[in-house]
């Protein structure tokens, strides 16, 4: 089924998560970006590349075709690719004949971070951030997903600045009704992030791995550091240990996207990681059935078109600098 390819400036030249590093081996993978087809490949030396899902041809999907060495060969007609997109072999052409200048794949950029590989497929509009967290490896980071949601990419990011919700969408897990009442907490605005104080939750049941008692209070930091990336920190506040989570997400169509994150933490490891992951999917799975619920479908940036609620400073200011930055994807 095809996607139509959406324009958006601001989200055209950002980093979207793409595949989980260590899964993408020595086949090519296809994935789409903005409705844009893109074929992702490792070479045999390692290094991760994205071009444009198809051969120039005629027309053939290039992630249908195979690694050779620093390749991609297409399935077709078996013309190589390398990692600028040149075509560097047409085997239906005598060795010396010259291969023709316009013999070129669109490359895009392609980076490997987070135990993610990332592209852009304008010019990058910033590096990626570094966080110690979930590039250091005495923390564990963990890749967590895909999850695929029949929502806007926003309407993710938004469920995951809200606190409001933990006690009910995540009841049992991450929050009880009992305890719904959030304390005061303040928002904080940058150049390139929003963020929270410190938001002490009430939680009844200790997080997987935790050596903490039951009903222990963690302090939240929650931030949202790209259009559609965002962080939270989540402290036990009697003994330290701290779960860090990276969401971000890939936006496939307009109400279609792909997420993905990063899980690290500073306690529990002797507790296996599969346990950690397991738990985020869980988590995940309670938050995409009510995203994809969610009406209108769109992130309304219209602020008198809702009640917003004290509660939602984060949210608020979310969609404030989507209207700063000028994104028109999943937003309406």
């Amino acid at each position: 089924m095809s996607t139509e390819a959406l324009k958006d400036a601001v989200l055209e030249n950002e980093w979207h998560p793409v595949y989980i590093a260590s899964e993408l081996k020595d086949k090519p993978a296809s994935v789409t970006i903005l409705g844009e087809r893109v074929a992702v490949f490792r070479t045999a030396k390692g290094s991760v590349n994205a071009l444009r899902d198809l051969c120039v041809h005629r027309g053939a999907m290039l992630s249908k075709g195979h690694v050779e060495g620093e390749t991609l060969v297409c399935p077709y007609h078996g013309w190589k690719y390398d990692g600028s997109g040149a075509c560097v072999c047409i085997p239906a052409q005598a060795k010396t004949d010259k291969i023709p200048l316009r013999a070129r794949a669109v490359k895009y950029h392609c980076v490997e971070k987070y135990g993610l590989v990332w592209v852009c497929i304008g010019e990058p509009a910033s590096e990626l951030p570094d966080f110690e967290e979930f590039e250091n490896p005495a923390f564990r980071p963990l890749p967590c997903g895909p999850y695929t949601v029949r929502a806007a990419g926003t309407r993710v990011i938004e469920n995951f600045t809200d606190f409001a919700h933990l006690m009910f969408v995540h009841g049992g897990l991450l929050g009880h009704p009992d305890y719904a009442e959030l304390p005061d907490f303040k928002v904080f605005k940058e150049k390139d992030r929003v963020y929270t104080s410190d938001v002490p939750i009430f939680q009844p049941v200790a997080h997987s791995g935790s050596e903490a008692r039951e009903g222990t209070t963690y302090v939240y930091v929650k931030e949202v550091f790209r259009p559609l990336a965002a962080r939270l920190s989540k402290r036990d506040a009697a003994t330290g240990q701290t779960l860090w989570i990276l969401l971000t997400v890939l936006p496939v169509a307009e109400k279609e996207c792909i997420v993905y994150m990063a899980v690290s933490r500073n306690y529990g490891f002797d507790v296996p990681d599969e346990q950690f992951i397991a738990f985020q999917n869980t988590v995940f799975e309670q938050d995409a059935w009510i995203i994809e619920t969610l009406k209108p479908e769109l992130l309304p940036l219209d602020l008198q078109l809702e009640l917003n609620h004290k509660a939602d400073i984060l949210s608020v200011a979310y969609r404030r600098w989507l209207i700063e930055l000028g994104v028109k994807t999943g937003t309406t």
